[in-house]
């Protein structure tokens, strides 16, 4: 954890000076609050540009015929999607404080982002500016609820949404394992299929997890401000706001996709 890594650490340095005169050492910059808010707005940019190149190309493949197009598309997005899947699994051993890893990773999701939200558009137009509406406005909400204490973190808090995050990447790596063998764990309904009681509750659960688990970043990022994190945790601190933003996207998109199959 982050905590751990400098906890204790940012008063390192004796003051020394030339001919006996003690002075202060010089000390490592801290983050602030509103380093993450603007490295978080930078990735999400970087985000939203990469998805509109995708987006751009499946939409104008869908309406022209033009495979060219949708082969490119189907490219970078397979491209970002390797790329972001790296980044995603090596945050899982170290925090993210390098800019061009997390860029590496908002410009890979964005690849693939981009393309999947053609599709859905294009099945259900107006669907994809649903979703961003409800992913802004549910990040907003669990920020107020968390910036008045209406919602905390606990230990408890944090293992609970600990536990649930792992019990929900075994099941999308189950169910993506089994699909890579033509076997359908009917866990995740089709775009445009007709979603079973089981695939409402996992749809809905995951959901409401992703946004849960805003408070837990919410929570770090205050307490390595107040506790002089050095200044390169800020990044940590936005890979994580930006990821959480993207899997709540995702998620909204195929929640709202199930009631356009009702």
């Amino acid at each position: 954890m982050v905590k751990a890594q400098y906890n204790g650490q940012q008063q390192m340095g004796a003051a020394y000076g030339p001919y006996g005169q003690m002075t202060q050492a010089p000390q490592a910059e801290v983050m602030r609050i509103d380093d993450v808010v603007t490295r978080t707005v930078a990735l999400v940019a970087a985000t939203f540009v990469a998805a509109l190149v995708t987006f751009g190309l499946v939409s104008d493949g869908i309406q022209t015929g033009n495979s060219d197009s949708l082969g490119t598309a189907g490219a970078l997005s397979m491209v970002g999607g390797l790329v972001s899947l790296g980044v995603i699994l090596f945050s899982w051993f170290r925090p993210i404080t390098n800019p061009f890893v997390a860029f590496a990773y908002a410009i890979g999701q964005g690849l693939v982002l981009g393309g999947v939200s053609a599709l859905f558009e294009n099945m259900w137009p107006g669907i994809v500016v649903n979703a961003l509406v409800a992913t802004i406005l549910v990040f907003f909400g669990m920020l107020a609820l968390y910036k008045f204490r209406i919602l905390k973190n606990s230990p408890v808090f944090t293992k609970v949404m600990v536990g649930a995050g792992f019990g929900i990447m075994g099941l999308i790596l189950v169910n993506f394992v089994a699909g890579l063998f033509g076997v359908n764990l009917g866990l995740f309904a089709p775009a445009g299929g007709d979603p079973s009681a089981l695939q409402w509750i996992i749809a809905i659960g995951i959901t409401l997890w992703a946004a849960f688990s805003f408070i837990l970043d919410f929570d770090m990022i205050e307490w390595s401000a107040q506790n002089g994190a050095p200044k390169k945790y800020a990044w940590a601190g936005a890979f994580g706001l930006t990821a959480g933003l993207i899997f709540l996207y995702w998620n909204l998109l195929r929640l709202l996709s199930y009631f356009q199959g009702e």
